[in-house]
């Protein structure tokens, strides 16, 4: 068993303890979880079942895919680039409010 502890082993090796995650790193989490699974889906869509359709419902579908990917990759490096933390929590904050508003 190749990932079986040993003993003489320091014990930072063998478990590290997780970092919690930010506030600004689980909203870009999940704002980009919604995006790509939108992108997804219009993508889907629109290539199985509506192929002589508009190919902008393709484009968008690409672009939700793609900005959701990049608000994922910057939940990982948040702490490292605050600038681009604070466009993408603003960005992340818009599709949270419009995906997932409160009721009046």
């Amino acid at each position: 068993m190749a990932n079986a502890p040993q003993a003489d082993e320091p014990a930072d090796l063998i478990a590290a303890p997780a970092v919690p995650l930010g506030h600004v790193q689980r909203r870009l989490l999940d704002a980009g979880r919604i995006l790509v699974t939108g992108g997804w889906l219009v993508l889907i869509n629109y290539t199985i079942s509506n192929r002589d359709g508009n190919a902008a419902h393709a484009l968008v579908g690409l672009a939700l895919l793609l900005l959701g990917v990049f608000l994922i990759e910057l939940s990982l490096v948040a702490d490292q680039f605050p600038g681009a933390a604070r466009v993408g929590a603003a960005v992340a904050d818009a599709v949270l409010f419009y995906f997932l508003a409160p009721a009046n």
